[in-house]
């Protein structure tokens, strides 16, 4: 399937909290080891990265729709309405979801998985996947953790907006789930909201935690900064 030529990896309206008076943000390619300022319509781009090879899911329309229905949610959290009614609350987890699925195959467009497709017709098939591919059928990994399982509207009273001294940078990886330890379920879910805004939903971090540290680890391809704030780096992430 052919999509969408210039496709966002991390939303465009999600980014433009980031974003100054002329629509730049700063950005790092973990892949090309590159730094550069970039206008949000411009950031993340990579040509036709969801469709796919065998497949017939639309993914772009599929995100495009959560994208819709998440960024009005996420801008009410920015504006510090944390009483979100409850068609908010399922969108917001619903964008949350799509950017950690998104996130962990941020690395990975342009590549080809070789596969064998069993038809209709009982005739077997090689073929290759593509990234579209790849995210569909992940989803239904047993292992993969979907935040709408874990019930996170239940957790209501556990939703805080913790302002930030330093600003914060996002990227792919800006979804992170935290655990008390190994094997233990997840306690906590952090995602950056603006670069002085984190949403913290269940029990809290220690304190001064580094969490540009975590995000810039996190993140596979892609981290994304304020202009002059970004001082990231593969090998040696700072605050």
């Amino acid at each position: 399937m052919k999509g969408v030529r210039r496709a966002h990896m991390v939303s465009r309206g999600y980014l433009k909290a980031w974003a100054d008076s002329r629509g730049v943000i700063e950005v790092i390619d973990k892949q090309t080891d590159e730094k550069y300022p970039s206008s949000i319509k411009n950031a993340t781009i990579v040509s036709y990265v969801y469709d796919s090879a065998v497949l017939t899911q639309d993914l772009e329309a599929e995100f495009a729709a959560v994208e819709d229905a998440g960024i009005p949610a996420i801008d009410r959290l920015r504006r510090c309405e944390t009483d979100l009614s409850t068609d908010d609350m399922h969108a917001l987890i619903a964008f949350l979801d799509m950017h950690l699925h998104r996130g962990r195959y941020a690395d990975r467009a342009g590549v080809r998985i070789p596969a064998r497709v069993v038809k209709t017709d009982g005739t077997i098939e090689a073929a290759e996947l593509a990234l579209g591919d790849l995210l569909t059928l992940g989803r239904g990994l047993g292992d993969v953790v979907q935040l709408r399982d874990l019930n996170l509207e239940r957790w209501r009273w556990r939703w805080h907006i913790l302002p930030q001294e330093h600003p914060l940078a996002t990227g792919d990886g800006a979804v992170m789930l935290w655990s008390p330890r190994d094997g233990a379920p997840v306690s906590t879910v952090t995602f950056p909201l603006s670069p002085t805004q984190l949403l913290v939903v269940g029990e809290a971090l220690p304190d001064n935690f580094r969490i540009n540290i975590a995000i810039a680890k996190n993140s596979k391809r892609w981290l994304v900064g304020a202009r002059g704030t970004l001082n990231l780096t593969r090998d040696q992430p700072a605050t």
